[in-house]
């Protein structure tokens, strides 16, 4: 519990963090040595073998479609056809999610993209604590 008594939600997935003002963001980690970033801490680079671990840091809201699938079968209560993107966010971190939105026809690569939190579609932890999900949205349809 916060101390206004509303309850702080929680990250619904390992990248996301959630500050002391409530807002989420996405983690990310920096090798200082040559710029590569990840999305999970490691203790040295795997892109140069620098021995210092990557700095967090937090991610770009905004990025570019990568590739995608459309998946057209999914798990009991998902409803489908949903597209799943791999997103190149502008900061060189690279994240998974899906992509609301966009007609199936007007996807492309390149397509400026993004990263909206959500509430994890309703889910909730067994104290009924809300999750912080994220997905995807095309920039031209940001309000």
């Amino acid at each position: 519990m916060t101390t206004d008594g509303l309850v702080a939600p929680k990250p619904g997935n390992t990248v996301i963090r959630i500050g002391s003002d409530a807002r989420a963001s996405i983690a990310g980690f920096r090798c200082d040595a040559c710029g590569a970033a990840f999305t999970e801490r490691t203790l040295a680079c795997r892109a140069c073998a620098s021995r210092t671990p990557p700095a967090e840091f937090r991610a770009a809201e905004t990025g570019h479609l990568h590739t995608w699938s459309v998946v057209h079968r999914s798990y009991p209560g998902v409803a489908v056809p949903f597209v799943s993107a791999i997103v190149d966010l502008d900061d060189g971190l690279t994240l998974k999610g899906t992509l609301h939105g966009v007609d199936v026809e007007n996807l492309r690569h390149g397509l400026p993209v993004a990263l909206v939190f959500d509430d994890a579609g309703g889910a909730r932890d067994k104290e009924g604590v809300p999750y912080v999900g994220f997905h995807f949205q095309p920039r031209e349809n940001q309000a």
